[in-house]
C-alpha cells in the first residue's frame, strides 16, 4: 500500500516537473523569437533609415537633401530659413534672424560696420531695422548713390555689384520676402531729369538681382525713383545722403 501511494507521489511529481519544463521552454522559446523579432526590427530600421538618407534614393524620389553648409564659409555666416519658417517664427523673429545672417555676410567679406542712430553704417552702404509697435516690420539696406552710379547714369558700379550680390544671396537664404526698391537724388539740376534717373537706378537694381541673381519677378513688389521728393536732408543744395538707392526686405505676409 505504501508502496502504491509512493509511486504515485512520485508520478505526480513528474507530472509536476514536466509540466513546469514545458512551461519554462515555451517562455525561453518566447524570449528568443521577442529577442530575434526584435534584432531583425532594429537591423531592417536602420537598413531602411540608412536607404533613405542614401544620396541615391534621395535622388530616385526627387527629394532635395540639405547640403552641408562649410564651416567659415560665407553661406555660414549668412545662414537660411527653410520655406515654411515663417509660420513658425512669425514675421518679427524671421526678420531677426535674417538681419544678423546679413549682418555677418557683410562683415565676413571685409565690411566693418558702426552703429550709428539709424542702425549699422559702413562705407558706401547702411543696414537699419524698420520696426512697427516695437516689433521689426522690415530690413532696409540703403546704398550710398556716389557709391552705386557715375554722376548722372544709372549704369551699376563694381562696387555696387559686390553688395547687390549680397543681398541677393540673402534673398535665396531666406525665401519667404519680397523686396520694394526706391531711388533717389538730390535736389540740383531738373525735376524732370532727376525722377527719370532715379527711376532706371532703381529699376537697375532691380534687373541685376533678377538677371544675375534669379530673384523672380514676383518678389519685387515695388520699384520705382522719386527724385527729392523724400529727402533725408532738407535743402536745395546738393547732397550726398539724398543721392541714394533704398532696398526693404519684408516677409511675403505679416506672421505675429
Amino acid at each position: 500500500m505504501l508502496s502504491c501511494l509512493a509511486a504515485i507521489q512520485q508520478k505526480g511529481h513528474n507530472i509536476r516537473f514536466q509540466r513546469v519544463s514545458i512551461v519554462t521552454l515555451f517562455f525561453r522559446k518566447s524570449f528568443y523569437f521577442v529577442l530575434l523579432f526584435s534584432l531583425i526590427f532594429v537591423g531592417c530600421a536602420r537598413t531602411r533609415y540608412a536607404i533613405v538618407e542614401s544620396k541615391a534614393f534621395q535622388k530616385f524620389c526627387g527629394c532635395v537633401p540639405e547640403e552641408d553648409v562649410p564651416a567659415n564659409s560665407k553661406e555660414e555666416a549668412l545662414g537660411k530659413l527653410s520655406e515654411g519658417s515663417l509660420e513658425d517664427l512669425g514675421t518679427p523673429n524671421y526678420l531677426e534672424v535674417m538681419y544678423r545672417g546679413l549682418k555677418k555676410s557683410f562683415e565676413f567679406s571685409g565690411i566693418t560696420f558702426e552703429q550709428s542712430e539709424e542702425g549699422l553704417k559702413a562705407p558706401g552702404v547702411e543696414l537699419r531695422r524698420i520696426e512697427e509697435d516695437k516689433k521689426l516690420r522690415e530690413l532696409l539696406i540703403v546704398i550710398d548713390g556716389d557709391v552705386a552710379f557715375p554722376s548722372g547714369r544709372s549704369t551699376l558700379t563694381p562696387k555696387a555689384r559686390d553688395l547687390i550680390s549680397k543681398i541677393a544671396d540673402a534673398l535665396m537664404a531666406y525665401p519667404e520676402t519680397n523686396v520694394r526698391i526706391g531711388g533717389h537724388t538730390d535736389t540740383p539740376g531738373s525735376f524732370t531729369s532727376n525722377l527719370k534717373l532715379s527711376k532706371e537706378r532703381s529699376f537697375a537694381v532691380k534687373q541685376e538681382l533678377k538677371q544675375s541673381h534669379e530673384i523672380a519677378e514676383e518678389r519685387f513688389k515695388e520699384v520705382d525713383g522719386y527724385a527729392d521728393l523724400r529727402k533725408i536732408v532738407d535743402t536745395f543744395l546738393s547732397e550726398k545722403k539724398n543721392r541714394r538707392t533704398e532696398i526693404y526686405v519684408g516677409t511675403v505676409r505679416i506672421v505675429y
